[in-house]
């Protein structure tokens, strides 16, 4: 049964990349995607394990400091590291009925090798697996103000940014809020506020030492260091100089090579800034949302539907590329929302939840043609370059 599971694998990874795929035509960012329907719809798949969820469903899971593992606070009142030695499935329980462990929250990478943290509503729950020490944190006060996102500022220092949603004052209209952003210090007992800045309607996004703020309504992008004083990136320089070329709500920013991904009403824009790549922006992919990064970089992770019902597809990520960004591969006939969906590391792998199942892809260890000399990531870099040139796409083999 293995071998045949082994040899199917294979086969799947062989004609990963056979299949030819529309051309395009043009060169004008208002007319022509670098990834276009028919990519989605001819991508070939890459299957998960599936298990039972042992009576629950729908559970929400999280990133842990835990290798080959997600977390839950959906299972039980406590903290479940779920992880999946040797293709099986485990599940380790940490603070037992500490007070007021719920499911769902607003989540976010692991802080440290030693703790996590989520929000929830008005408090903020930080999880000490080394010392198993569970501290509250009651953030907001007032009945109007809700958490709305969390980054970490500072780990060593416990300093985390907060994003408040607050009613406006003197008004008796529930819709009628603003945002504001939060640098907090959460070493004592209590939380101390550091800094706090009103962003309006905003979105924002942070990288390991720049937080970027766009305003919807002005749309300008601030760029500020964690300690949220004024700083520079050149992802600001490459939006204002291309402003009349793009128009976007959401900012996907890679955590090292030059790039990012913006999301706007045309679709998924790739834009760039680094020396040796091209800087003019790209209309990528129509019709995806909710991006996400592997912890890697190696991966890029969305949401499409252009074809039907949400699915769930992969991009690999690589310096190969002239746009940094591989052909999709499809690996879910459903869409895993924010809460139901987590990246593990050591090995690099997408976790999804549905119902009573959950689902693991590991992007690590495959069975494919060069095992054993190359890495699964690269053995699909390479195959996609091949197709790409031989389909003589976005400027390869001309």
């Amino acid at each position: 049964m293995n071998c045949i599971k082994n040899i199917y694998l294979i086969i799947i990874c062989t004609l990963l990349f056979s299949t030819i795929a529309h051309a395009h035509g043009g060169k004008k960012m208002e007319s022509t995607y670098l990834y276009e329907i028919n990519d989605f719809k001819s991508a070939q798949s890459l299957l998960p394990k599936s298990f039972s969820i042992g009576g629950y469903r729908n559970v929400s899971i999280f990133p842990v400091p835990h290798n080959n593992a997600v977390g839950s606070n959906d299972m039980g009142n406590a903290i479940t590291i779920i992880s999946f030695p040797k293709g099986k499935i485990d599940y380790d329980k940490y603070f037992h009925n500490a007070e007021d462990i719920i499911g769902s929250g607003k989540y976010m990478p692991p802080i440290s090798q030693d703790l996590i943290g989520f929000g929830q509503e008005r408090v903020f729950h930080l999880f000490d697996f080394k010392r198993k020490i569970y501290r509250k944190y009651r953030i907001v006060f007032p009945v109007t103000q809700y958490i709305e996102k969390i980054a970490i500022a500072d780990a060593k220092q416990r300093h985390f940014l907060f994003e408040i949603e607050s009613q406006k004052p003197n008004t008796k209209d529930p819709l009628d809020v603003n945002s504001y952003l939060q640098l907090l210090d959460l070493t004592g007992d209590s939380h101390k506020l550091i800094k706090e800045i009103d962003i309006g309607k905003s979105i924002w996004t942070t990288t390991k030492d720049r937080v970027f703020v766009y305003n919807l309504e002005s749309e300008q992008l601030q760029v500020l260091d964690l300690n949220l004083e004024p700083a520079h990136h050149p992802l600001k320089d490459v939006i204002r100089q291309n402003k009349a070329k793009i128009s976007f709500s959401r900012i996907y920013i890679h955590q090292s090579l030059p790039f990012a991904v913006l999301r706007g009403k045309k679709g998924a824009v790739y834009i760039g800034w680094g020396k040796d790549k091209n800087t003019v922006p790209h209309l990528l992919i129509s019709g995806a949302s909710q991006f996400a990064f592997s912890p890697d970089g190696k991966w890029l992770i969305l949401k499409y539907d252009r074809t039907g019902p949400a699915k769930t597809f992969i991009m690999p990520v690589s310096e190969k590329y002239p746009y940094y960004l591989g052909s999709p591969i499809l690996i879910s006939d459903e869409s895993f929302p924010d809460r139901s969906g987590s990246w593990t590391t050591n090995p690099t792998g997408f976790v999804g939840t549905s119902l009573d199942r959950i689902y693991h892809w590991d992007l690590e260890n495959q069975d494919y043609p060069g095992k054993g000399k190359m890495s699964f990531h690269d053995y699909i870099v390479q195959e996609d370059m091949k197709k790409l040139t031989r389909e003589k796409r976005q400027g390869l083999g001309k």
